[in-house]
């Protein structure tokens, strides 16, 4: 099918299409997954490049035509799918979170017996009647309140009694998903000695081929 014909064209959406070289999609693939420049170049059959040779050509890859575009349109697909995936999760325990065990039980009527297990009756000889909650069956639960189910036990009358999943850890996960309650934490670096500072910085400027000349001196106070 020409592209023309295609319900959504491919060409609407710039790096929607793969990189027509392999190993420049394996790259845009690699960086994508937030794998750094020179490890990406070096996992396309560059093993034995130095550093700065490896981010230098790396640079130069990502300005080829279409290259920068596929990489930004992996990680925007990434993204959506991880956002997608997030949602689904925290609707899911909304659902449990809200659950009405109403909806588990119905009133029935039955007829009322003495204790000798006789059924009783009026004056007029109509039977007596009681009512009751029971468990609905399973099968005529909403799919969307079946799903909340998380086990099922059978009581003494041979009834099936079903349970939620539980609101209580539901809750729990929620408030971790959306970071309620949770005290202000450090940033990352604060938490750093002086020594794993300085190597981070060192690290990070020997990936970006910058020649820098890191000491104790610059936190250093001065005397």
């Amino acid at each position: 099918m020409s592209d023309k014909k295609a319900l959504v064209p491919v060409d609407r959406s710039p790096g929607s299409r793969p990189l027509k070289v392999s190993k420049y999609e394996r790259y845009a693939r690699y960086r994508a997954a937030a794998l750094p420049r020179i490890e990406a170049f070096r996992k396309i059959g560059n093993e034995a490049a130095l550093d700065k040779t490896a981010h230098n050509n790396a640079t130069r890859l990502e300005k080829r035509p279409g290259v920068k575009e596929r990489i930004a349109y992996l990680t925007k697909q990434a993204e959506e799918r991880i956002a997608e995936k997030r949602a689904r999760i925290e609707e899911r325990l909304w659902a449990i979170h809200e659950a009405n065990i109403q909806d588990l039980f119905e009133v029935a009527e039955r007829a009322k017996t003495n204790k000798d297990g006789n059924i009783e009756t009026d004056e007029n000889g109509g039977m007596l009647t009681v009512r009751e909650e029971r468990p609905r069956l399973i099968s005529d639960l909403a799919p969307e309140v079946a799903q909340l189910i998380e086990d099922v036990t059978v009581d003494g009358r041979g009834r099936s009694i079903p349970r939620f999943y539980s609101k209580l850890q539901a809750s729990k996960e929620l408030r971790a998903m959306l970071n309620i309650g949770r005290p202000e934490r450090e940033s990352d670096l604060s938490r750093l000695s002086d020594a794993e500072l300085i190597q981070q910085l060192a690290d990070q400027a020997k990936e970006l081929g910058v020649e820098i000349d890191l000491n104790y001196s610059f936190h250093k106070r001065e005397e």
